[in-house]
């Protein structure tokens, strides 16, 4: 299962969002059952605009820590004034195509 953020970073702290999303996911994925891995994209067509990523073993672990205080925590640290989830949604896996598979 995947969850997918869309966040609004302000000008100037792309690089200040990107190191505390690292933070808070590697802390994550230390402290929190269920979570696996995690990626952030940044758009090429507006600099403001990053999606993250995260594979989670099942929705119920992914509900659980959202519901938790850490996920407020690492929510905040993400944050941190610098930037704005705009969105949050979960999509089920239907399959994965390592590249050279056919």
């Amino acid at each position: 299962m995947w969850a997918l953020y869309r966040w609004r970073v302000k000008a100037g702290k792309e690089e200040t969002f990107a190191k505390a999303w690292e933070r808070a996911t590697k802390a994550i994925q230390e402290k929190v059952k269920g979570a696996q891995s995690g990626m952030l994209l940044q758009s090429r067509r507006d600099a403001a605009e990053f999606v993250a990523s995260s594979r989670w073993d099942s929705f119920d672990e992914w509900l659980a820590f959202m519901q938790s205080d850490e996920a407020e925590l690492a929510m905040f640290g993400v944050r941190s004034g610098s930037a704005e989830m705009v969105s949050a949604e979960v999509l089920d896996e239907l399959g994965d195509l390592p590249a050279g598979e056919q």
